[in-house]
């Protein structure tokens, strides 16, 4: 490899690997919440380090064309205001010459994001709701606080006392029966846990029986409990299969296949949503060489006064690129405009980035 190539990829990946670094970092500040839940209720303490290790591939995707944006100005600019730049180019090298190991490096970079979006964050999403099911297993009061790790899906609860995941009082458990389109409810004076039992004080079921006749009402069933017993297994199992079904987003690429292909003969929608995700992870796979060009188009400086709005114009251009993204996230229920605003920032910002580089080359400011 050229000494020129040493130089240049080695300075690019220690800035890319330092800004990595610190995204990690951030994240797992912002995550500190749910960590602290887990941790709490987790009895393996050997979990820990798992459950932490998995929160990691949820940022990468974004934190890798962020850190290549980052690591390429900050290069380009260096040799801007130490003329290596001038230097090199007064060799005889041309910018693509100069250029061509970062974007070499930003394609495999790339190669590295599509790998992280499209098989180890959702892997290790379902790593890490595992060890959730896991550890609430063993204590399932856990799940009936309103904050817990595992969302209930069309559930309401309400408690006066928790303490320390050993009992819970004046309980009240809603849920949607989705059998007969009504609403089951639960109300218990004390709930506790004793040797993987769950014990129930003074618990109240109401629940309804169709009439199976229009003009008649439902038939309300009213049962009173001075004490009920059940494994503490069993509403860890029931809460795990009325979880929120996982979106393509979530899943594997050979998953999204098999998804897509199952929920083809019931849903005409099903199309347009594989297809926004899979623009989705292309947007992802193209981000790190787009933001590197961005990196190389707007670091340098040519001119004897040094001027902000290279930096500036590389901020907007990186800002426009993560709205169009968040935005394109929102419109779920629109996957042809969703598509529109994951594709349409790249060759937008290519074209941008293109003419400066052209025009540097030229030696025009």
């Amino acid at each position: 490899m050229p000494i020129l190539w040493r130089y240049l990829l080695r300075n690019y990946f220690q800035v890319f690997f330092l800004c990595v670094s610190g995204f990690i970092s951030v994240l797992l500040v912002t995550r500190f919440q749910e960590i602290a839940k887990f941790a709490s209720l987790c009895e393996e303490k050997s979990a820990i380090p798992l459950f932490i290790f998995y929160q990691i591939p949820y940022i990468l995707p974004i934190a890798i064309p962020i850190s290549c944006v980052l690591a390429s100005i900050l290069l380009i600019q260096k040799m801007s205001i130490t003329h290596e730049m001038t230097a090199l180019r007064a060799s005889g090298l041309s910018l693509q010459r100069i250029y061509s190991p970062l974007i070499l490096a930003s394609f495999f970079l790339g190669l590295l994001n599509l790998h992280v979006t499209s098989e180890l964050a959702p892997e290790c999403r379902r790593l890490s709701r595992t060890l959730i099911y896991e550890m609430t297993a063993v204590n399932p009061l856990f799940l009936l606080q309103k904050d817990s790790l595992i969302k209930i899906k069309h559930t309401f609860i309400d408690m006066q006392d928790f303490q320390s995941g050993e009992y819970a009082k004046d309980l009240i458990f809603a849920i949607h029966n989705q059998s007969n389109d009504r609403i089951n409810l639960m109300i218990a004076e004390k709930m506790s846990l004793e040797k993987g039992m769950l014990l129930g004080k003074n618990v109240t079921f109401l629940s309804s029986l169709d009439s199976k006749n229009p003009s008649n009402y439902d038939h309300i069933i009213i049962e009173n409990q001075k004490f009920m017993t059940t494994q503490d297994s069993t509403l860890a199992g029931f809460i795990q299969t009325t979880s929120q079904p996982l979106g393509y987003e979530h899943l594997p690429f050979r998953l999204m296949v098999a998804k897509k292909e199952h929920e083809k003969p019931y849903s005409r929608s099903t199309k347009k949503r594989f297809n926004a995700e899979i623009t989705r992870r292309a947007s992802l796979t193209l981000a790190p060489f787009t933001f590197t060009v961005i990196g190389l188009a707007f670091g340098m400086e040519i001119g004897r006064k040094r001027s902000k709005k290279g930096i500036i114009t590389a901020i907007l251009l990186s800002l426009f690129f993560l709205i169009a993204f968040v935005g394109a996230k929102s419109f779920k229920h629109a996957p042809f405009a969703s598509m529109v605003l994951y594709f349409l920032p790249h060759p937008i910002i290519l074209f941008i980035a293109m003419m400066t580089l052209k025009n540097t080359s030229l030696g025009k400011e």
